[in-house]
């Protein structure tokens, strides 16, 4: 059969270019809302990241200086490259050495927030994968028994942690504190990973069983490659939600594991308010999960539309 070409008459072309020019005013509005949004959360990272290469006396001139010559200094003192003056050594621990503790603090967080995003997904993963395949009368039990641990307030969990841990030598040490997360990050793990999961066909599983594999391997040959963009998503939540604790850290830790979060906290102090490490220090910790989100953003876009809150 010939396909015939399709002739529009110069009428029926005018109309679909009259639609084309025709404003849609209901995606203007959501683009302006958007724009909105944009300002509103990305004016407080602008601000701090010009900030933190500014002079002291610039910080907080009036009107704001958005032209200046920038420095490294207050990046160079977070890191310890350079010797802070008497003003950025009000905060030190490490005195009469003069160098900063932030670089071992910082590998101290990325320690126990990639330590808690292995150990939460490996548990949680095989937890979510029970509840979705097995235990069908009481599997509605289980996830409001998970849910209730996650809604308790993190005060409330802290007592009887700090005396197991302090029992068991635990405390300031990257196990322990890797161990308290776990008691906000699981029940995050189980229930996002279960929306992912049931979107999983267990024909598929029977299928590899047949062919001679157990469900463990199952489990990891089939089950966990396919859920693969829903464990990016999931390790993007847990990561900040250990990168970014402070009360824990705080509590749990002195100085062997302590994490950057409560170290920065301690820049504002009763004598003075060192904004310039305060800056940097927050520029550079934010600048690891900023890294990885992009690099890892195909898969977390795919997997937040993917299941995750199947129910």
């Amino acid at each position: 059969m010939v396909a015939v070409p399709v002739v529009r008459s110069a009428a029926s072309l005018s109309v679909v270019a009259a639609r084309k020019r025709r404003v849609n005013w209901g995606d203007m509005a959501a683009y302006a809302v958007l724009g909105v949004w944009m300002v509103f959360t990305l004016f407080p990272v602008v601000w701090l990241l010009l900030s933190s290469v500014k002079e002291p006396q610039d910080v907080f001139a009036m009107p704001p200086q958005w032209i200046f010559k920038p420095t490294l200094h207050n990046y160079e003192v977070a890191l310890g490259l350079t010797i802070p003056t008497e003003l950025e050594t009000v905060t030190e621990t490490q005195a009469g050495t003069g160098m900063s503790p932030f670089p071992r603090f910082l590998l101290n967080t990325a320690i126990v927030a990639v330590g808690t995003t292995v150990l939460a997904l490996g548990i949680g993963s095989i937890a979510a994968y029970a509840l979705t395949r097995f235990f069908p009368r009481q599997r509605n039990g289980l996830l409001v028994g998970v849910m209730i641990t996650r809604l308790v307030p993190p005060v409330v969990m802290i007592i009887p942690i700090y005396v197991i841990w302090r029992n068991f030598d635990l405390l300031d040490t990257h196990i322990g504190l890797i161990l308290a997360y776990l008691t906000f990050a699981l029940p995050f793990v189980i229930w996002m990973m279960r929306g992912f999961l049931l979107d999983i066909p267990i024909e598929l599983e029977e299928a590899a069983m047949i062919d001679g594999a157990s469900r463990f391997q199952a489990l990891l040959r089939v089950v966990l490659p396919l859920a693969a963009p829903g464990l990016a998503a999931t390790a993007i939540f847990v990561i900040l939600l250990a990168w970014n604790d402070f009360f824990y850290a705080l509590i749990l830790t002195s100085g062997n594991a302590r994490t950057v979060t409560p170290y920065i906290g301690g820049f504002i102090t009763d004598k003075a308010i060192l904004w310039g490490r305060l800056y940097a220090s927050s520029a550079i910790i934010m600048l690891p999960v900023l890294i990885f989100g992009l690099a890892v953003q195909k898969q977390l876009a795919h997997g937040l539309t993917g299941g995750a809150v199947k129910g």
